[in-house]
């Protein structure tokens, strides 16, 4: 059995579970236009891979500090459901369950919160990882718990999962689009580039990893 990590946005998915949100709140007057525009430059820069992820979330859980967790999840299951999961690819679920019939173990990794990654898991019936905002009597502290699971936090969270069940990341697969996951790119024994951004396309050509196209 091997261990097969599936990154979310735009590997999984063929969007980005960040954009699908803000516009489903902009849609329901939930956030203002400059709110949305705002959202929007950051997922352009996560895209271009400018942006830094540690100052953004940081952003975002002092936002939502003192937020009611139940009514997020409500809210978001409600999304995910309408919003997320027509968006999941379906050569990336072929090859998802392929993976299960062959008896290895699938693990969605994602740098986006609980809030999208745990119904969209919860879905497709596997276990993840992903970037999990705090939350302390029912509300948000505006603190993360652990390790991001972003960039070189995502490496960690991998081999923490790799030990946890016997194994080591040299028997791993890894599938994902962003150059931002070339720490665990590099160390797994499978990496597979699935619709990559720029750098990573020529960072996986330089490599001769195997690129695919899920959308």
């Amino acid at each position: 059995m091997g261990i097969v990590f599936f990154d979310m946005d735009k590997t999984l998915l063929d969007a980005s579970s960040g954009a699908l949100y803000v516009k489903y709140l902009w849609r329901r007057n939930m956030i203002s236009t400059r709110e949305l525009i705002g959202v929007m430059m950051i997922s352009m820069q996560y895209s271009l891979n400018l942006l830094n992820f540690p100052r953004a979330m940081a952003r975002l859980s002092q936002r939502v500090r003192g937020g009611d967790a139940a009514a997020t999840k409500q809210l978001c299951d409600r999304w995910v459901e309408e919003d997320v999961l027509p968006h999941i690819a379906p050569k990336a679920l072929a090859r998802l369950r392929a993976h299960e019939q062959q008896g290895d173990c699938v693990v969605l990794l994602s740098a986006s919160t609980q809030f999208a990654v745990e119904p969209v898991a919860r879905h497709l019936r596997i276990p993840y990882r992903c970037t999990e905002l705090e939350i302390v009597n029912g509300r948000f502290t505006g603190g993360i718990v652990g390790e991001p699971c972003y960039g070189e936090g995502k490496r960690i969270w991998g081999e923490r999962i790799a030990a946890e069940r016997g194994a080591s990341l040299s028997q791993c697969t890894f599938y994902t689009d962003s150059y931002s996951d070339r720490a665990l790119l590099d160390v797994v024994g499978h990496p597979v580039v699935v619709n990559p951004d720029r750098m990573l396309r020529r960072y996986a050509r330089e490599r001769s990893w195997p690129i695919e196209y899920f959308y």
